[in-house]
């Protein structure tokens, strides 16, 4: 940066990556690995303020390593720090001080470091009121691009230090959010709100990106959000969308209007996006609506329609339970379902382990053959030694059990007989 020329600042970001640079220079060391030195240094930027105790210094850098002298080593890696940072074109000085037992970055080079920054920022905010603080919290919240230091940096006070700032952060959102939405600046919610859920895609920000879309009328946009959010949870964690998000999904869905111009408009709108082949996937709140729909409808017309509840299980007929061998075989297990089933079909993912088929004008028997295509295609796949259990129950049969069907299966041993498909 030119600007930055001439002023003699050391720049440190150490949220959402590590990075040093000199009057708008890039600082680059030799070695990109967590060695002692860039650690040494990190820990005097966490530290920049008061400094810190060379028995600390000591125990942070060398408490996992075997050391004969640890205030060798120290000396050692000072010596190394110092080496590194002048031929990194930094411009001569000692860089660190070492006085009456504490460790300190020479205040000689001025350095600004992000973390620092965020909790002036904050702590400023503190002592405002109206504008000014909504301004300096803002500020603190636009600091932190990420985790306290690479994803790799897995030392016990590096550890702490990102739990520190991350709970910083979520606090300082949440206080602007209850000031933006009390001033209606929805706009501004939706864009803090987005780049958090980047970071950290937890439930809390989402429901604020969805809070703040439905506020500014886009329930498109936050029926989009919902579905993404949806299938995250399932697709990473195994989890149902729990009942704010549900609320919020009843909410949308109830309030998407238009008024559009014809007839033709409104089956543009409803048409499928890509005609795919296989059965129609949908969310477990789409299923919920369309069973209870065809409820109904078998009520007048007796069509015959038939759910299926399929388990992934392992080698013994257990239901699979550790994510990471779910995740591995959950797709196959999807795809084999799609291609199994018509297009006329629906299916939904009602766990991490488990797909809920609706089956229209079908026969019994036909659902068992069902069941095993989907077993084959499964194993073609690359399921291995995996299995796949199946319930089968007539959609009458089960219809009071369904009445509350978005608290999950009241008891499905009283379906039809399970099968399970090796």
């Amino acid at each position: 940066m030119e600007r930055e020329k001439n002023t003699g600042i050391m720049r440190v970001r150490m949220l959402g990556g590590f990075s040093i640079s000199y009057e708008g220079a890039a600082v680059v060391f030799d070695r990109k690995s967590p060695a002692k030195f860039v650690q040494l240094f990190q820990l005097l930027m966490l530290h920049l303020k008061d400094g810190i105790d060379k028995a600390e210094l000591i125990d942070a850098l060398y408490g996992k390593d075997t050391v004969e002298n640890g205030n060798s080593s120290l000396n050692n890696t000072i010596f190394r720090l110092r080496r590194q940072l002048k031929k990194a074109g930094m411009p001569d000085g000692s860089y660190i001080t070492v006085q009456k037992g504490i460790c300190r970055w020479d205040e000689k080079i001025k350095a600004v470091v992000d973390i620092h920054q965020m909790e002036a920022a904050i702590e400023e905010a503190r002592m405002e009121n109206g504008e000014k603080k909504e301004e300096l919290l803002k500020e603190a919240c636009s600091l932190y691009k990420g985790e306290f230091l690479p994803p790799g940096a897995a030392e016990a006070w590096s550890v702490i230090a990102g739990v520190k700032y991350r709970d910083l952060y979520f606090d300082c959102m949440r206080e602007l959010f209850s000031i933006l939405k009390e001033r209606r600046e929805y706009e501004d919610i939706l864009h803090i709100s987005t780049r958090a859920a980047s970071i950290y895609p937890y439930e809390e920000w989402q429901l604020w990106r969805i809070d703040s879309l439905l506020a500014l009328n886009r329930h498109k946009e936050a029926l989009k959000v919902y579905e993404e959010t949806a299938s995250l949870y399932f697709n990473e964690f195994g989890l149902k969308p729990s009942e704010k998000m549900l609320e919020r999904f009843h909410s949308m869905s109830s309030q998407i209007q238009g008024v559009p111009s014809d007839m033709w408009e409104i089956r543009r709108d409803l048409r499928e996006k890509t005609k795919g082949k296989g059965a129609y996937f949908c969310s477990l709140p789409s299923f919920i609506d369309t069973y209870r729909i065809i409820t109904r409808m078998t009520e007048r017309t007796g069509m015959s329609v038939f759910l299926m509840l399929c388990t992934l299980t392992d080698s013994s007929g257990i239901p699979m339970e550790k994510e990471d061998k779910i995740s591995k075989a959950a797709e196959k297990f999807q795809t084999a379902i799609k291609l199994s089933l018509r297009r006329g079909d629906l299916y939904t993912r009602y766990s991490s382990c488990q797909f809920l088929i609706m089956l229209p004008g079908i026969t019994q028997e036909n659902c068992f053959c069902v069941a095993e295509r989907i077993t084959r295609l499964f194993k073609e796949a690359g399921g291995g030694s995996n299995r796949i259990r199946c319930y089968i129950s007539s959609l009458i049969d089960v219809n009071e059990e369904f009445e509350n069907f978005e608290d999950g299966f009241s008891s499905p041993e009283r379906w039809m007989r399970p099968k399970t498909y090796n």
